[in-house]
């Protein structure tokens, strides 16, 4: 998958709304993972509870978040940027690289929802961003 530069262009742009939003869009992204995907929570035991209010939920989602946005503003440097989260997902926390792909569905629905102008064309380019970041996070796992 390549983003055209034309992508490159709103998923830059996307990149200062998801960080300067980064606890409100990953504690939804997270909250809607557990809820359409129970068996993601056997990775995080130690929370209360699932839901959006929760403060772990809105701490890991906000790191999330951050991160997704860290990519997004640095989207010609991917591998660079998430290799290290890429090892520690894939040869420390052993996480289903399944879960990935899931979360970032969740992540595209949350971005629709507060995100103002979420046209189709940011839709596919959001689609397009999410998968090469999922590619890169996975890629230890080969």
């Amino acid at each position: 998958m390549v983003l055209s530069d034309a992508n490159k262009k709103i998923i830059r742009s996307l990149g200062k709304d998801i960080k300067a939003n980064a606890e409100l869009l990953g504690a939804d992204a997270l909250a809607r993972l557990f809820q359409l995907h129970p068996q993601t929570k056997t990775y995080f035991g130690k929370f209360a509870t699932f839901d959006a209010c929760d403060t772990a939920v809105k701490l890991h989602g906000s790191r999330v978040m951050n991160v997704v946005g860290d990519a997004a503003l640095n989207v010609d440097n991917l591998r660079q940027l998430l290799e290290s989260l890429a090892d520690k997902h894939g040869k420390q926390l052993l996480v289903d690289p399944n879960n990935f792909h899931l979360f970032a569905d969740c992540i595209a629905v949350t971005l629709a929802i507060y995100l103002p102008d979420f046209s189709p064309e940011i839709h596919r380019a959001v689609d397009k961003f999410l998968e090469l970041v999922t590619h890169e996070l996975v890629s230890k796992y080969r």
